[in-house]
């Protein structure tokens, strides 16, 4: 395996930047630590956090992802692989927000950045947003933690900021980190096809509140003390084997491989809307599509 940045000696990192530049707060008098304007860098090949405290949750990921392909706002979906979403569900309905795969797989946005690094490779302009004003209404539970990204091409490389407004390191960021690092990959390979030089730059990611919350407060301080060398000699890529993501220029769809992919998690899920599939499955489900352990 390559020499990779590791995305869990930077976690672990990150705990110790909020424990020692934050404070405690009480938001929805839940404690949290929280740290204010924070930003790091991840290598989007390698965007994934494992301890032997905290093992990776590979099973949620691929239901994540395959939910997100599926531009699937009901919660129903999801629910075979956490019932978090139906606690923030819309008044009225089983439908939330931030399905990232409604707002952004679209020619609206996908397809914006893709013709904006086509038309100017030096563009400042190639912006996916997520959040919007429309969700600004009065009982929502769910309002969008993402500002939006914002892709550029700079020295041969294409880069990646991540715009959030709060993020949770352990519910959040251990599942932001991976999906977004597919979105950097997927408009890579897009570009590909005009730029065949470009390389895949790096993932700078912004939160305007960084924080974990009480319930995690004493796996925090574990993870704190785990081996720098033991993490990254165990890092676990996540890199796209082929694109799951196509635009013609009106319209993005998704490959033969995005659709098999959905297909394979759609057949783990069994008639009650659970799953006894386990974390490994799913993780060798996606070592079809993706590169994990190694190339």
């Amino acid at each position: 395996m390559k020499n990779y940045m590791s995305f869990s000696n930077t976690f672990k990192n990150i705990i110790h930047h909020i424990d020692e530049t934050g404070e405690e707060s009480q938001p929805r008098d839940l404690k949290v630590k929280e740290a204010i304007l924070s930003n790091f860098i991840i290598d989007p090949r390698a965007p994934i956090a494992n301890f032997p405290q905290r093992k990776f949750n590979w099973k949620y990921l691929a239901g994540e992802l395959a939910w997100y392909l599926k531009q699937d706002r009901d919660v129903g979906y999801i629910g075979a692989f956490s019932n978090f979403w139906s606690h923030i569900t819309n008044p009225g309905s089983n439908e939330i927000n931030s399905n990232y795969g409604s707002l952004v797989f679209n020619a609206k946005q996908f397809g914006w950045v893709v013709d904006s690094l086509v038309a100017d490779k030096n563009s400042r302009q190639a912006i996916m947003f997520f959040n919007n004003p429309e969700f600004q209404f009065e009982g929502n539970k769910d309002f969008v933690c993402t500002m939006y990204a914002n892709f550029f091409i700079r020295n041969g490389l294409l880069n990646m900021k991540i715009q959030m407004r709060s993020n949770d390191i352990f519910y959040g960021l251990t599942f932001d980190a991976p999906f977004f690092a597919f979105l950097q990959q997927s408009v890579f390979l897009k570009l590909k096809e005009t730029y065949p030089d470009l390389e895949l730059g790096m993932y700078y990611h912004f939160a305007d509140n960084l924080h974990y919350y009480e319930r995690h407060f004493e796996l925090a301080d574990k993870i704190k003390e785990e081996d720098e060398e033991e993490l990254a000699a165990n890092e676990s890529l996540f890199l796209l084997r082929r694109p799951f993501l196509d635009y013609d220029g009106d319209s993005v769809s998704l490959t033969d491989d995005a659709v098999n992919f959905i297909n394979e998690v759609d057949g783990s899920i069994k008639e009650d809307g659970t799953t006894d599939a386990t974390k490994e499955d799913y993780k060798a489900i996606l070592d079809k599509y993706f590169v994990i352990n190694g190339e």
